[in-house]
């Protein structure tokens, strides 16, 4: 009989956020050779969870852990987007937020708009993929709850100057890390 982790526990594992876990299975179920299901798990209380095997969750963590402590592609834009907040239900429920990171904030925007046609942007940033968890971890540390998955209801402003506080601080995503000339990733830079 397989075991399977959830995408939850990969993404406790790895310190990200279950999409993260979703969207790079996603991208690598075919080079991988993932094989994702739905499966009933002693936590989930009966309902149906997204997991992996214990050999793919391997083959993903391993792979996330390798992009993320190799050399990054600083002109590969899957590496750069936008953090973004969203007021889902301004009308109901003023005070819950989406909060995420997104390649192209606009597409994004559209998507919550076919479920939530009133929804407003409340704002974006630019940064690094590698960043949303962390940035994540820091709007939501005071004054909120986490209603599900990257909802959170809490004071609109408090996530605001959050997110201003932790973006003044982080250096343009674009900045270029300049190579010591005894790094070896500098040879692999020319070639």
């Amino acid at each position: 009989m397989t075991s399977y982790r959830t995408y939850k526990e990969i993404a406790n594992e790895i310190c990200v956020s279950i999409d993260t876990v979703r969207r790079n299975v996603r991208s690598q179920k075919k080079e991988l050779k993932l094989e994702p299901k739905k499966r009933k798990t002693p936590l989930s209380k009966g309902a149906l969870v997204e997991c992996l095997s214990f050999d793919d969750a391997e083959k993903i963590i391993r792979f996330y852990k390798t992009k993320g402590t190799t050399k990054l592609d600083l002109n590969n834009n899957r590496n750069y987007g936008f953090f973004y907040l969203i007021q889902l239900i301004p009308e109901f429920q003023p005070n819950r937020v989406k909060i995420g990171f997104a390649d192209d904030v606009d597409k994004r925007f559209k998507e919550h708009q076919t479920s939530s046609p009133t929804s407003k942007l409340l704002g974006y940033w630019p940064c690094k993929r590698a960043w949303d968890q962390a940035i994540m971890d820091s709007i939501t540390r005071t004054d909120c709850k986490l209603v599900l998955n990257e909802v959170y209801e809490g004071d609109i402003q408090g996530f605001k100057d959050r997110a201003d506080e932790f973006f003044r601080i982080m250096p343009d995503p674009a900045t270029e890390i300049i190579l010591s000339e005894h790094s070896p990733l500098k040879n692999e830079k020319k070639t």
